[in-house]
């Protein structure tokens, strides 16, 4: 079954077909009676010109029926749930896993939000206009099956360095360090104005190191994601992952070697 916005699409391109077909029809009409001339062909000069007008008409008509003939909102769709209902049935007929969660859509490790007054999606921090339901599915489907380009070690070096701005000189570097909350690094991180690196895509990034204990930092030095007391009060990092089951973070602390 179509959706609203999808019907409208097909209803369109269908239009825009017979508009090219009687356009195309025009210019193919124009070509033979070039051809006639150039070679002085007068009986195809006569016959071509004559068959221009309704050639013409033909063109003059498509062209008059796509007058007007767009007036989806577009935006409105976006913004009151079905455009989210009908990617979600997309990505189901298509068996692509996407979850939605506080505004956010997963389509791991893809993180899409919506961006309904530019009738568009932000995939990442990459703004896409192709918004057909069945389409934009397809092409999450295709950009989550490309090679990751995340760079866990140079994540992890950059947390490090920020980390141990936190902790400040009062850590020898060879006991376990304190906990820091991962919020206060993310804040570190996006100090700059105009810092465009959402907490979600943070936590994203936190759960493709964590899949990496075996990664050290340039010093040799191994990172835990604690839970329990050590992270009492500490606000917490939510992400989810491929099947949609929630991962919780809260700080992070390094310990020397290990």
């Amino acid at each position: 079954m179509t959706s609203e916005f999808e019907d409208e699409l097909i209803s369109l391109d269908a239009r825009l077909e017979r508009a090219q077909r009687a356009a195309e029809g025009l210019i193919n009409a124009l070509k033979q009676v070039r051809r006639a001339a150039r070679t002085g062909n007068v009986s195809e000069i006569v016959r071509g010109l004559d068959g221009l007008n309704a050639r013409l008409a033909d063109a003059q008509s498509a062209a008059r029926d796509l007058s007007g003939v767009w007036r989806f909102d577009a935006s409105a769709y976006m913004a009151d749930g079905r455009f989210l209902a009908d990617i979600q049935s997309s990505a189901a007929e298509q068996k692509l896993e996407m979850f939605e969660r506080n505004g956010r859509i997963y389509c791991f490790p893809l993180l899409v939000r919506i961006e309904a007054n530019q009738s568009a999606v932000r995939i990442g921090r990459k703004i896409e206009r192709k918004i057909r339901p069945s389409e934009l599915v397809r092409l999450l489907a295709k950009a989550q099956k490309r090679p990751q380009r995340f760079r866990e070690t140079a994540f992890l070096e950059l947390i490090w360095r920020a980390y141990r701005r936190l902790v400040g000189p009062e850590w020898n570097g060879t006991d376990p360090g304190r906990v820091v909350a991962l919020i206060d690094i993310h804040d570190t991180l996006t100090l700059l104005p105009g810092s465009d690196y959402p907490q979600e895509e943070f936590a994203r990034d936190l759960l493709l190191l964590d899949r990496r204990p075996d990664l050290r930092t340039r010093g040799g030095d191994r990172f835990e994601f604690p839970h329990g007391t050590t992270t009492k009060g500490i606000k917490p990092l939510i992400v989810y992952d491929e099947q949609g089951s929630e991962r919780v973070y809260y700080g992070i602390r390094f310990v020397q070697g290990g």
